[in-house]
């Protein structure tokens, strides 16, 4: 079993993607909160975690 194959098994066809979702959810409750600081770093986290996650969904995954 290869590292992709595990990772479009386990990780990139399962429900992460979805809970990943708590980090701009959790990042705009805080910057409502006006802690700032911390919501953008969460909202930043979310946004390298997805872009990286899509992209190897596309170029693994999906890719036929």
């Amino acid at each position: 079993m290869s590292i992709a194959s595990w990772y479009c098994d386990y990780i990139g066809t399962s429900i992460v993607p979805y809970v990943l979702l708590a980090l701009p959810l959790g990042g705009a409750y805080l910057y409502g909160q006006k802690q700032t600081r911390l919501a953008w770093i969460l909202i930043g986290a979310w946004v390298v975690l997805q872009l990286a996650m899509s992209m190897v969904n596309n170029f693994t995954c999906y890719a036929t």
